[in-house]
């Protein structure tokens, strides 16, 4: 097995043994046809090969109808692209778990989704992963006229792990004077890593998020990185104010609701145009399982979110 030389072999195997586990799982447990919430045939992804600097990775790419496409052309311009990045813990390699969000986006806004499938621990480590969707995001925007899409209208977000990478590629963004994402949606995040798990506490005896979770997490991906760091948690980057819109989601019984719920705040006291909504009776991930109302409700939102950025910046 491959790993990152900073992980001890015994956090390594916890976090192999959950890679293997977690495709099985989601195929058995989540997405139900319940939270299908598309209402146009979304073919299924093609795939691409992108370069970053640590080699290529590759990507899934949910196209619009080619009506959608049509229209969109017949206007004068090419489709958006969302870059969703996955969740997973920074550990499972799944981008097929967003199938359902992937397919509305799609379907009702008419864009691009492409999800790229970052590497993850336990074979390497933080920075990584922020590297390779930071590199795919620039490669997304330099793509457009090979692949179709309009690459100066691009957002960028993702639940939990892909949430946190999510606010790593627009504040690199930021740091090195790049394009910024149109908007951002971060989906019941983890931002703020040097909070202990004695701080991230849930009105449920055993939360999604429970404390060998983040010890896996902090163990692999995160070993040896410094928590303080602002691509490490990002609620203490000193640029949030220059953020774009930003959709914030949380879970009322989720163990991160609480520094999500603050970051939030933070962003609006910046002066950052905010969207927030704490979604009562669910835990972390409830946009991927039944009950369908609140996960209906959260999808929606993402796409009321990412639509309007998109009409604002044509």
């Amino acid at each position: 097995m491959k790993r990152d030389p900073r992980i001890a072999w015994r956090h390594a195997l916890a976090a192999r043994a959950l890679q293997l586990t977690y495709p099985a799982m989601n195929r058995l447990l989540l997405l139900p046809p319940e939270v299908e919430f598309a209402t146009k045939p979304i073919a299924a992804p093609a795939t691409v090969r992108i370069p970053t600097r640590h080699g290529d990775i590759g990507a899934l790419v949910f196209s619009p109808t080619s009506e959608d496409i049509e229209s969109q052309l017949a206007d004068g311009r090419s489709p958006p692209v969302h870059l969703l990045i996955h969740g997973g813990g920074f550990i499972t390699r799944y981008p097929l778990g967003e199938g359902n969000v992937a397919r509305y986006l799609a379907s009702e806004l008419g864009c691009y989704v492409l999800m790229p499938d970052y590497r993850a621990a336990p074979q390497v480590c933080h920075p990584v992963a922020g590297q390779e969707c930071y590199d795919a995001y620039l490669w997304v925007r330099g793509s457009g006229a090979a692949h179709g899409w309009d690459g100066d209208r691009v957002s960028v977000g993702g639940p939990s792990a892909g949430g946190h990478l999510s606010l790593g590629v627009a504040l690199t963004a930021i740091e090195r004077g790049a394009p910024s994402p149109a908007a951002l949606s971060v989906e019941f995040a983890p931002v703020d890593l040097t909070l202990a798990n004695a701080q991230r506490t849930s009105t449920r005896s055993r939360p999604i998020v429970g404390d060998a979770l983040m010890d896996t997490v902090m163990n692999t991906y995160f070993a040896g990185a410094d928590t303080s760091h602002p691509l490490v948690s990002p609620a203490l980057h000193p640029a949030l104010d220059r953020l774009p819109p930003t959709l914030v989601i949380t879970a009322e019984h989720d163990t991160l609701r609480d520094e999500a719920d603050r970051f939030a705040d933070s962003l609006r006291r910046a002066g950052v145009e905010v969207t927030h909504r704490m979604f009562e009776g669910v835990d972390h991930g409830f946009i991927y399982h039944r009950p369908a109302e609140p996960a209906r409700a959260a999808i929606s939102l993402m796409g009321e979110h990412l639509g309007s950025a998109f009409r604002r910046s044509r």
